[in-house]
């Protein structure tokens, strides 16, 4: 019997699905998994024949596993679009994986999911599109111009059948050699299966539809809806309502605040304010989809997930339940959800002279018009301000000229084509920005004294990682994740007004400051410093708690 030929004149290439699904199994662990082979080779080790041998067996293994879990998914009719999906999905994962040294799990899919408009355009790069040229769009070009010779529908089923018993063999004879270095392999570097493309990519995807889908319609169940305030508020009607501002930074990790000891200084503005420095605090997530609605929830890091976020009120509306005024003023993306249920005003998209480029506002622009906010307040106020802090890659827009403290920086959002001082330089720029966005706000709440009891708080929603062991960004599994993206600014400062109210020790505060605290304990601190009873309230996680005088 004649065998139809691998090609075809003037038709192009013709291949059995067999052959082409070994050929894109072969193509997705080459080329798009630079990022897990790196690591492979760093933990596995280079120099002996020993070791190279394992690394090609490892190599084969993850060849015929990827083929056989392909030579599933591809099916007729649906090969080709299926195949172009994941070398597009494939493509654009292998680019941040190598450009940033990030990893594909859950969260990461979400986070990508709620990045708006204008944080991907930030990403678009020419590395970007070469990626997506040489991995997605010239292997879909010859795709589509191959033609797929399919046999008869038995004969289909005896060639999956095949790979099969082939992929049981080799997994059998690989592991007979190698079994105790992949078991020490897998098992010493569990972070590995967030690597290897494109399985990571689909699982992630795959495992966010299931936590996001599941139980159907959100019904969000109300929490402290009991909440009123305690005397300190009510007591007197000549006292003055409280205002008190919540800032919520972005990617600002505590190491690079020289509050902390940092070697530059950061902090000329905020050093000069009467303020409490909190240098050890962890945060509760590595990217703002899971830290802010964290943050604010009652539920602690290793309780929380995103459909308790979702499924429960939290601190803003026990706030609003208690009787304040609320507002979240927004220059970030969103709230993640969390101001759903009051009153949120998002204000990058202003055009304010002076405050607003072409590109985005500053964050200054989350001052402007707050004066005739707070004249028209009736109760006691709550202010929630998001920055866009020191938001990457493109941190060279996050800090108008006058705060370029620190020359030259990195002009790009290509970060491995800027040198290290360069990166440093306009990451650091973003924090003295911030240092004096924050003195500001307390500034703002000086000239506010007379009518308002006032007070700060300002917590990074996540830190970021700029190069150290090549990671950049963040957004990094939170278990294997470096401390930068974990370790966080947080600073508060009090009125004397607020103090003297509240019958809370400023010197006991600073005593306490160098304690281990973390985004756990924002939800109950607040419902205590602010004086709200209620059943939702943890006075274990209140770190004003032992630093305040009970009510008279």
């Amino acid at each position: 019997m004649k065998t139809k030929p691998m090609f075809q004149d003037k038709k192009g290439l013709t291949l059995g699905p067999s052959r082409l699904t070994l050929l894109a199994a072969w193509f997705f662990i080459t080329f798009t998994n630079f990022s897990f082979w790196s690591v492979a080779f760093k933990v596995i080790g280079t120099d002996s024949i020993t070791h190279l041998a394992f690394i090609a067996a490892l190599y084969v293994l993850l060849i015929v596993w990827l083929n056989q879990l392909l030579s599933i998914l591809l099916l007729p009719w649906l090969f080709k679009p299926v195949l172009s999906i994941l070398l597009i999905g494939a493509a654009t994962t292998a680019y941040f994986m190598d450009s940033y040294g990030v990893m594909i799990d859950r969260e990461m899919i979400r986070n990508t999911l709620m990045t708006d408009h204008r944080e991907a355009t930030e990403l678009l790069n020419l590395k970007m599109v070469i990626y997506f040229g040489l991995i997605a769009l010239l292997p879909i070009v010859i795709l589509w111009k191959t033609k797929i010779n399919y046999q008869s529908f038995l004969k289909e089923i005896g060639k999956k059948l095949l790979t099969l018993v082939m992929t049981v063999a080799t997994s059998g004879a690989v592991g007979a050699l190698y079994y105790v270095d992949i078991a020490s392999f897998a098992r010493n570097n569990t972070y590995i299966r967030h690597m290897i493309v494109p399985v990571n990519y689909v699982g992630a995807i795959e495992s966010f539809a299931r936590s996001d889908l599941e139980g159907g319609k959100v019904v969000v169940t109300p929490t402290g809806e009991d909440a009123k305030k305690g005397s300190k508020l009510l007591l007197g009607e000549d006292k003055k309502k409280t205002l008190t501002i919540i800032v919520v930074g972005e990617a600002a990790r505590a190491s690079e605040f020289s509050l902390n000891g940092y070697r530059r200084d950061t902090n000329p503005e905020l050093s000069q304010q009467d303020i409490i420095n909190f240098p050890h605090v962890s945060s509760c997530g590595t990217e703002t989809a899971v830290s802010v609605p964290c943050m604010f929830s009652k539920f602690s890091r290793k309780d929380y997930s995103d459909s308790k976020g979702k499924r429960n009120e939290n601190l803003v509306d026990v706030l609003h339940h208690a009787g304040f005024d609320l507002l979240w003023k927004d220059n970030n993306s969103s709230s993640r959800g969390v101001a759903t249920r009051i009153s949120e005003q998002n204000v990058q998209n202003l055009d304010v002279p002076g405050i607003c480029t072409d590109k985005e506002c500053f964050d200054d622009i989350l001052l402007y018009q707050l004066q005739d906010y707070v004249d028209q307040l009736k109760n006691d106020g709550v202010i929630i301000l998001h920055q866009k802090g020191s938001h990457g890659p493109a941190y060279y827009l996050r800090s108008p000229e006058k705060y370029k403290k620190f020359l030259p920086e990195c002009r790009t959002n290509q970060l491995q084509d800027c040198s290290r001082q360069e990166l440093i330089n306009e990451y650091d720029n973003t924090i003295v920005y911030t240092d004096h966005v924050l003195s500001e706000v307390i500034n703002f709440l000086k000239k506010n004294n007379a009518q308002f009891d006032t007070a700060m708080w300002y917590l990074a929603d996540h830190g970021e990682s700029t190069g150290e062991k090549g990671i950049y960004l963040h957004a990094a599994p939170y278990m294997i994740a470096p401390e930068e993206q974990t370790h966080i600014g947080m600073i508060q400062w009090f009125s004397d007004g607020f103090l003297n109210r509240m019958k809370l020790s400023k010197s006991c505060l600073e005593q306490k400051a160098n304690g281990e605290y973390s985004q756990d304990n924002l939800f109950h601190s607040v419902l205590g410093l602010l004086d709200v009873k209620t059943s939702a309230y943890d006075p274990s996680l209140d770190m004003f708690k032992s630093c305040m005088q009970p009510d008279s």
